[in-house]
């Protein structure tokens, strides 16, 4: 499947660093389409593209809006707008997440490194009680770990004494 990037997407890959929220290290290995909106959703393919065309590029995993927001039409000043409680949820959530981990807030780390260590930890098993009240974790338990995502970041490992 080939993507094209746009040229938001082409300036994430040229400064080498993407920053996503905890929470989202999940949602990113079971994605395969939708989202709020298009403009969303066409973000989403972009990063997802970048990340699995790019394992080794850093991500820098935070707790606030991050690149994939950068769409979202519930973002407002860096803040999820949607409502007060979802709001705090998100918030909330990406703490559980850096949690459950056992990840710092603002560490760096390569996509394929962190995304592994989110698949491996949170399962089909698991999923339900660590993103309990999303509003795609019924979608998220449906579809589980997209395989063409998983095999794209682990083709070709580079040996570790390699950055």
């Amino acid at each position: 499947m080939e993507f094209f990037l746009s040229l938001e997407s082409m300036s994430l890959l040229m400064k080498k660093l993407i920053e996503i929220r905890a929470h989202h290290l999940l949602c990113i290995p079971r994605f395969y389409r939708g989202g709020y909106n298009e403009q969303f959703s066409s973000n989403m393919k972009q990063i997802c593209s970048i990340i699995r065309k790019n394992p080794d590029t850093n991500i820098k995993v935070i707790a606030k809006c991050d690149d994939l927001c950068r769409k979202c039409p519930h973002k407002h000043r860096n803040y999820c707008s949607q409502t007060p409680e979802i709001g705090k949820w998100v918030l909330s959530h990406d703490k559980k997440v850096l949690n459950y981990l056992k990840l710092k807030e603002n560490s760096i780390h390569k996509a394929r490194t962190i995304f592994n260590l989110a698949m491996n930890k949170v399962t089909q098993i698991n999923i339900s009680r660590i993103c309990k009240g999303c509003i795609f974790l019924d979608n998220c338990i449906k579809v589980g770990i997209n395989n063409s995502f998983k095999r794209d970041l682990n083709k070709n490992p580079r040996p570790a004494n390699q950055n």
